[in-house]
């Protein structure tokens, strides 16, 4: 999501910035500083890989380790550390259980492209497959 410049600049009921603002909580609260961190290095990944980041994000907000995602979704832990780093992309099966951990479940979409018309678009469960 794009931020406004402006909207960053602009001066709160308590008469600072947004960006004031949260510098002085970085400042007080360390788990404020730890989360906005976190959130920041997300962002970053969204623009490299959007799965990575997703499957990080979810995880961070389920407040659980890659070793406990690893474990309950029976990968390694060195296998989910790559994917969040977004340099690699698991199979279908492997996502969908990764995906399960996180409460969450795999869609498929296809999209059909016609000259000067809308796309038509379907969206899917993915597969049961056979376990990779």
């Amino acid at each position: 999501m794009a931020v406004n410049k402006n909207d960053k600049n602009r001066i709160g009921s308590k008469g600072r910035s947004a960006i004031d603002a949260a510098k002085d909580r970085a400042q007080r609260s360390e788990s404020y500083r730890e989360a906005r961190n976190e959130y920041a290095a997300i962002q970053a990944l969204r623009e490299k890989n959007w799965i990575a980041a997703h499957i990080r994000e979810r995880r961070y907000e389920l407040d659980l380790t890659q070793r406990e995602v690893a474990k309950r979704a029976k990968t390694s832990h060195s296998f989910i550390s790559k994917v969040e780093g977004g340099n690699h992309i698991p199979t279908i099966p492997v996502l969908k259980r990764i995906l399960a951990v996180l409460d969450e479940e795999l869609l498929i979409g296809i999209e059909r492209k016609s000259p000067d018309q809308e796309p038509e678009r379907e969206v899917a469960l993915a597969p049961e497959l056979a376990a990779a």
